[in-house]
């Protein structure tokens, strides 16, 4: 059973092109219905809101892109500061918490069906 189609922007109920989900869109809702306050709802976003999502969906591609760079760079670091296990080990732990903190900026993409965008109804 599917809910109203929420606008993720403005968090207005109205009908819009519909976002993918993806992967982190898929966790939130499991949590939600084990938790048992899930909503159903439709995620969209609406026409007036089209420039704002693209924008905020940009600024996530590049904060994911920083922080993956500087990620790397760290595990770098500390794979040459010693090739012991312990620094390849602490070297993914702090390459995880960069992705994990450029995901608190996370903005879902819209979904695009060749040059057609789907609308929900």
């Amino acid at each position: 059973m599917k809910g109203k189609s929420v606008c993720v922007v403005c968090r207005q109920e109205k009908k819009g092109e519909r976002i993918e989900d993806d992967i982190y869109i898929e966790t939130v809702r499991n949590i939600k219905r084990k938790l048992g306050i899930v909503q159903n709802n439709v995620l969209v976003v609406c026409k007036d809101c089209t420039q704002k999502a693209e924008e905020k969906r940009r600024r996530f591609e590049r904060t994911l892109m920083t922080w993956s760079i500087l990620a790397a760079l760290v595990f770098v670091v500390f794979l040459f500061m010693s090739f012991s296990l312990n620094s390849i080990l602490l070297g993914l732990v702090a390459a995880f918490f960069f992705i994990l903190f450029a995901m608190t900026s996370y903005f879902p993409k819209v979904e695009k069906h060749g040059k057609e965008r789907r609308t929900a109804r």
